[in-house]
Parts: structure tokens; C-alpha cells; sequence
């Protein structure tokens, strides 16, 4: 089911012709901005780095933590 059906199937929710034109056309290549390395983060370099501090900022400081309260 497209989102338009969905809209249209609920009372009060109608679109007229212009909005309904607009939707079945999609996003025009002048909203969608090319990716621009300078400017951007990509999702691969956010999932590396927040990976890198788990395990070697977060990781090394709780077992230290751990093997403080241990050896108290």
C-alpha cells in the first residue's frame, strides 16, 4: 500500500490534485543534495567510530573499574 492510499483511505485526510501530483512524482533531483565528503559524516564512518571508543575508551576504563573494586 503506497503512502497516497494510505492518506486518501482516511476520513478527512484527502488530497487535493496538486499535493496528490506532487507525491506520485516523487522527490525531484533538486531536493535530494549529492553527498559531499567535506560537509557530511557517512553512517559506515559514525558505526567505526563509535565502535573504536566502546572498546578501547569504554571498555578498558569499567574493566578498570572492575578490577579497582575487586582488589580493594
Amino acid at each position: 500500500m503506497s503512502l497516497k492510499e494510505w492518506l486518501n483511505e482516511r476520513p478527512g485526510a484527502k488530497l487535493d490534485d496538486e499535493e496528490a501530483a506532487l507525491l506520485a512524482a516523487g522527490p525531484s533531483p533538486a531536493d535530494v543534495a549529492p553527498f559531499d565528503p567535506l560537509t557530511h559524516v557517512s553512517a559506515d564512518a559514525k558505526y567505526i567510530v563509535r565502535n573504536l571508543v566502546i572498546w578501547f575508551l569504554v571498555v578498558p576504563i569499567v574493566l578498570g573499574i572492575i578490577l579497582w573494586a575487586a582488589t580493594r
